[in-house]
């Protein structure tokens, strides 16, 4: 599998089981820029399960995100194209700002200080959930996250989402802060104290 293609099955993966995030509504070329970006840099990871050699999941993990937008400007015809659809809708573009400002840090966390590594996303195609690929992803995140002295991360979860908040509860990661990425839109930041013990 070539690393376009595998950036586009990533994607593909995250459209289909992400698809409450606001992320997922920039398209596919939007997106698979986004995880080239973020496996191309050194203050960042992408950990991908593989089954036959078909990629059926992945977790994605940085320390932030403002220097995956500027890998991201590198390729800027290819990021042109895919955000020009969505530069003509008022709403999107303001919910754009309002990510680019969470990500420099004014997410709004009424002073709890949160770590600085982040587990950005992580999906498992349905057909494979239920053979612990999704633990082992954020097993090998926490390893990751280790490996480079990181003594913990943070987790940013939508309140709707009952799912996601079962599952990083059960992997030892506790409630930290509310905040709103999106306005009118509650999220609960979790943080991951390591070495992680299941």
């Amino acid at each position: 599998m070539s690393q376009a293609h595998l950036y586009r099955t990533v994607a593909e993966l995250h459209i289909a089981n992400i698809n409450q995030g606001f992320l997922s509504t920039l398209g596919l070329g939007f997106v698979s820029l986004m995880y080239r970006a973020i496996d191309e840099g050194d203050d960042s990871v992408l950990l991908v399960a593989r089954v036959n050699g078909q990629a059926v999941g992945f977790v994605a993990g940085a320390t932030g995100m403002k220097p995956i937008y500027k890998r991201m400007l590198r390729h800027w015809p290819q990021l042109f194209w895919a955000l020009l659809p969505s530069l003509f809708s008022p709403r999107r573009v303001w919910r754009i700002i309002e990510i680019l400002r969470y990500s420099r840090g004014s997410g709004g966390t009424s002073g709890t200080v949160l770590p600085a590594a982040e587990l950005l996303s992580i999906a498992v195609a349905p057909a494979f959930r239920g053979q612990h690929h999704a633990e082992n992803l954020y097993q090998e995140l926490c390893e990751h996250f280790l490996r480079h002295g990181l003594p913990a991360f943070k987790i940013v979860v939508g309140s709707a989402l009952a799912p996601a908040h079962k599952f990083y509860r059960r992997m030892g990661a506790q409630p930290a802060a509310e905040i709103e990425v999106h306005q009118g839109s509650a999220s609960t930041v979790y943080v991951q104290t390591l070495p992680w013990v299941p």
